[in-house]
């Protein structure tokens, strides 16, 4: 999965900044839930082309950022924000216990293999009074997609987790004093080959691994999702996110 992880998010690197409108949105919101102030290193993990970043730098200071990323290509569209670069596994961080002050990561842990194990672990790079925020795709994310491939067998979704289940993760975690929060947003499209465009530039069809692109399946797919899914804005798809944010005790 990994693999296939790193093909699609490195192909749409170059097109992510501009059809990934609600993650920018979600970055956002989850930086606005970091508290104001100065700080030391500050890591973000699975940090894309850099929208938390660029929101984080409106509320904080920092004497280091450190935005890691399993895609190298989604990387190096951060060069000259003056941060430090590191391609690595968000699942096994490559940093000594309690070496930052900050952890933050938007829209990236739902991609996790093991998150019930690797959430946690990564709270061990996190000092003593450190603060938090994350913000993970749930459940509900994509229903109306999920909802036509499942009808005409043409293509597929990640099946993402609940948001309780990230609550009882997060809630099970020594040691910190947690808050939680959720959101759903609504996009909407002029056609559904536009929509489907939009989704591929974000790199987000990495679970699609046995996807059918059947000509007569795609025009039955076009057609449900028109039936089904249109209204006077357009072509709805719906994002549901779970927030956790607070301090390491």
């Amino acid at each position: 999965m990994k693999k296939r992880i790193r093909q699609c998010f490195g192909k749409a690197a170059a097109s992510y900044s501009d059809a990934a409108s609600v993650q920018r949105i979600v970055a956002k919101n989850c930086a606005v839930l970091c508290p104001q102030g100065s700080y030391g290193r500050v890591l973000d993990i699975g940090s894309g082309v850099g929208f938390l970043h660029d929101e984080l730098k409106k509320h904080i200071n920092c004497a280091q950022y450190v935005s890691l990323d399993l895609v190298q290509p989604m990387l190096l569209e951060q060069l000259g924000r003056g941060v430090m670069l590191v391609a690595a596994d968000g699942e096994d961080l490559p940093f000594a216990d309690e070496s930052f002050d900050m952890l933050v990561s938007s829209s990236a842990m739902q991609w996790y293999g093991a998150p019930e194990k690797s959430i946690p672990q990564s709270f061990r790079v996190l000092k003593s009074g450190g603060k938090f925020a994350i913000a993970v795709f749930t459940d509900g994310t994509l229903r109306e997609l999920a909802d036509v491939s499942a009808r005409t067998g043409f293509g597929s979704v990640q099946q993402l987790r609940s948001c309780s289940f990230y609550e009882d993760i997060f809630s099970n975690i020594p040691e910190l004093n947690v808050s939680f929060g959720s959101e759903e947003h609504e996009q909407f499209f002029p056609s559904v080959k536009h929509f489907l465009k939009k989704h591929k530039q974000t790199g987000a069809v990495a679970s699609s691994e046995n996807i059918s692109w059947g000509k007569g399946k795609y025009r039955r797919f076009v057609e449900e999702y028109e039936k089904l899914y249109r209204g006077g804005s357009g072509i709805k798809a719906s994002y549901r996110v779970f927030f956790a944010y607070g301090e390491k005790l």
